[in-house]
């Protein structure tokens, strides 16, 4: 029998960074929405980007989701943000977005020894190949732009975002009537 209402949409939005209490957050509210039997996931994402372990975590779990994720960049995706943001079955923007990305940094909390640098040396690169085989398997960037990125930040606009497969289309975000938005 078919649903009269139409299809249950959990609409969610999220600004800041992924860092693991976030992507818990972020995760909690999906998990609730796929276990409360929504059919899909319409996800609001601006973020500055964050850790590169929660991020690969989200993408991971984004993609391994039993119902359709829209999502839509309303403001600025920037770093990790950016591969989260490919996770999506159904991925907008608005035109004023942006998309940013850029080569891995290491952080050093005040001083590393030759074989810690060495060894977080070594993450980052990992880092940097994860993180560019997503983009390349779910986008069409070109190798300039990921050149580039090794190098320094590259800033994209929505129209080189929908150019490059990163977005299916630039649109506005209008939540429709009689629904509810809940930020996480």
């Amino acid at each position: 029998m078919p649903d009269l209402a139409g299809s249950k949409v959990a609409y969610l939005g999220f600004c800041g960074a992924i860092d693991s209490a976030s992507v818990t957050k972020i995760c909690q509210m999906i998990n609730a929405a796929v276990n409360n039997a929504f059919d899909e996931i319409y996800l609001n994402l601006n973020s500055p980007g964050g850790y590169m372990g929660d991020g690969i975590y989200l993408y991971n779990h984004l993609r391994a989701l039993p119902i359709p994720l829209t999502i839509h960049n309303t403001g600025s995706v920037s770093s990790i943000a950016a591969t989260v943001f490919v996770a999506g079955t159904h991925r907008f923007c608005t035109s004023n977005a942006i998309f940013m990305i850029h080569p891995v940094t290491i952080g050093t909390n005040g001083g590393m020894a030759a074989t810690a640098l060495k060894t977080a040396m070594q993450a980052a690169l990992h880092d940097e190949q994860r993180t560019e085989a997503i983009l390349r398997d779910r986008t069409s960037i070109p190798d300039n732009i990921f050149s580039q990125r090794l190098t320094e930040d590259v800033y994209l606009s929505s129209t080189q975002a929908l150019e490059f497969g990163l977005v299916h289309e630039i649109r506005d975000f209008t939540l429709p009537p009689g629904n509810q938005l809940f930020q996480i």
